[in-house]
Order: C-alpha cells, then structure tokens, then sequence
C-alpha cells in the first residue's frame, strides 16, 4: 500500500504541506481547512506532519454510528456525505488525530490527492514521501522520543 511517510529530521515547520493541502482541496490557504497538520513542540524544537496513517485497523470507520466512513481500494478513507451526520465520533476516536471536522461540519482527512500528494509535491526539505510500504512509519511520539534520545535530550 502507499503511503505518506515522514522524515522527522528534515521537517523544518514551515507549514508549507498545510498551505498547498488546503488551497490543492480549498481554493484558498487556511491550516484549518488542510488535510495535515503539523504539530510543533516548541521546547524541544520539534515539528512532525499528522495525517490519516492508513492503519490497517481504522477505529473512525468502525466507529461511525450511520456508516459513512470506509475505506477505497488503495486504502484511504472515503466519505458518504449524506450518510454523514457530522457528529464528529470519527475525529474524537482517532488514534492519531488525523481527521477534523471542516466548515460544513463533516470530517476531513488526508485522501493522497488521487495517488500525487500535493504536500509531497511541494514540500520544500523532503520531509515527505509517498512510498508502497506495509509497515506504518513511526508516529509523532516516538520519533520524538528516538531523536531526544539521539540529540541527548532528556524532557
């Protein structure tokens, strides 16, 4: 399966992915309305992309009370919108918080732009790649955890 993948180290912040996310399904730049989202940790200097992970198990899907979330062929999540009651159960149970809720009350998430992510396109240090792996990269946290440990960091 292909999927996004992060390299922590040369994520430098800018929010940049955001920017290209939002106006690529938008038509205009808002961070809100971007399907990624970078978290900074501000202390230890850290900035990590969050986005849907692709999890085998998807907690979001089966945990909508009306249906509307599945999965398509290549993996992502697809959305019944009128099956969408908009009751956010699917961004709340996320594991990795990587749906939010947009301006018509329905959940957004990463959809990999038809197979060519625009951040990926974009991103100005490479950070981002789109690759087939089966193995889902490490998350936010243990990254974070990997490269304190690396620089010598101890929070």
């Amino acid at each position: 399966m292909r999927r996004l993948l992060v390299r922590a180290e040369s994520c430098a912040g800018c929010r940049f992915c955001e920017m290209v996310c939002s106006f690529s399904h938008e038509g205009r730049f808002s961070p809100s309305l971007s399907r990624i989202t970078v978290i900074k940790e501000d202390r230890l200097g850290f900035d990590y992309p969050i986005f849907c992970r692709l999890c085998e198990s998807c907690p979001p899907v089966d945990s909508c009370p009306n249906k509307a979330l599945s999965r398509s062929p290549e993996g992502t999540l697809r959305l019944d919108e009128e099956a969408c009651s908009g009751c956010g159960t699917c961004v709340k149970i996320c594991p990795h918080s990587a749906l939010k809720m947009g301006e018509a009350s329905k959940p957004i998430f990463c959809d990999l732009c038809g197979g060519r992510p625009k951040c990926v396109e974009r991103c100005p240090t490479g950070a981002l790649s789109h690759e087939e792996t089966e193995e889902l990269d490490e998350g936010p946290i243990e990254v974070m955890k990997r490269l304190m440990e690396r620089w010598g960091v101890y929070a």
